[in-house]
């Protein structure tokens, strides 16, 4: 062997035994001591907050920020809502136990959570020249006029304000509050921006002809309203919201009713009889309606009507015959 092996031989084996007493080392080292790490509490990915009656709620009474809390569920209940500020204010259909989820299925929705208090949806019959050119939409404010004829003497028709600042709640199937149908949530408009070019298509095509409105009367007023409707025309005009005049019903004598009061009611009873409801209750004559002489404030019902053989009391050589609303006199 010349000197060059020999030397690389040593090398070697001089590295064998450095691997050799490293390997002996770290086998003779005693284990590292693992300390125990607390696992992090992590929130479970499946809990849901909740919002449930903190205690029994009673159907149609209004939910107030003390009637419900905000709890976490394992399950997330279909129609559950998970802010408080969306329930307060809204009214339940059914009773509902302390610890429920409150979901939308179980609160009152639709037109009748928009009527304020003292007022009811009433349906009329509308074409193009009753909604103002069917420019009315749901949410605007109107007046209501109406024209009626009274039998065949076209001098006895007349034409007057029924109601004023009635607050549309439908328009054919537009609803208040609801998003215009075929709306795409701002798609539709960004759409027309980038087309500028195009003409617009006019969207009432697509849509159904309205054909009635809804609007919010109040009670003591129905009974009005639907004598015109039935024995007149009605006529919708648009006003501004802000503008908030209306007539002094106090200027002007009270229509007949057609159920009078009792003779013994007492002062607080008699009162009652001037409130919206009983108002509503004891109706309104069409003579009422079409100003009649007879409507005044301390008009008492009459006996019904003889036959047309009576004498008229301000002129012996008359008889007065009466068809509806309709007076005339007849000589003989």
């Amino acid at each position: 062997m010349n000197n060059l092996t020999k030397i690389v031989a040593a090398i070697l084996v001089v590295a064998a035994l450095g691997l050799a007493f490293v390997a002996w080392w770290l086998g003779s080292r005693p284990p590292p001591t693992i300390s125990a790490v607390p696992a992090p509490i992590t929130k479970n990915a499946s809990q849901y907050e909740v919002v449930v009656a903190a205690r029994a709620l009673v159907a149609g009474k209004a939910i107030a920020t003390d009637d419900i809390s905000l709890v976490a569920l394992p399950i997330n209940p279909a129609g559950a809502y998970s802010q408080a500020s969306s329930v307060v204010g809204k009214i339940p259909l059914i009773d509902i136990g302390a610890g429920t989820p409150i979901t939308e299925s179980g609160l009152a929705s639709g037109l009748a959570v928009k009527l304020a208090d003292g007022e009811r949806a009433v349906a009329i019959p509308v074409d193009e020249i009753v909604g103002a050119g069917n420019r009315v939409q749901a949410g605007d404010y109107v007046d209501v006029f109406f024209t009626l004829k009274q039998g065949q003497d076209s001098e006895k028709t007349q034409s007057r304000l029924l109601m004023s600042r009635l607050h549309v709640l439908s328009y054919g199937a537009a609803v208040i509050g609801a998003a215009p149908a075929g709306s795409s949530g701002g798609v539709v408009p960004s759409q027309q921006a980038s087309q500028p070019s195009q003409p617009a298509q006019p969207s009432q095509q697509a849509q159904p002809i309205a054909r009635t409105a809804v609007l919010a009367t109040p009670v003591a007023d129905v009974n009005r309203l639907l004598l015109a409707t039935q024995n007149g025309k009605l006529m919708l005009a648009l006003r501004n919201p802000s503008d908030e005049a209306i007539p002094d019903l106090a200027l002007f004598p009270t229509p007949a009713t057609v159920l009078a009061g009792k003779r013994d009611l007492t002062r607080d009873q008699q009162e009652a009889l001037k409130q919206p409801d009983n108002q509503a209750f004891a109706g309104m004559e069409m003579n009422g309606l079409a100003g009649d002489s007879r409507s005044s404030a301390s008009y008492k019902p009459a006996a019904a009507p003889r036959a047309a053989t009576g004498h008229s009391a301000n002129n012996p050589g008359t008889v007065e015959v009466i068809r509806g609303t309709q007076r005339e006199s007849v000589a003989f």
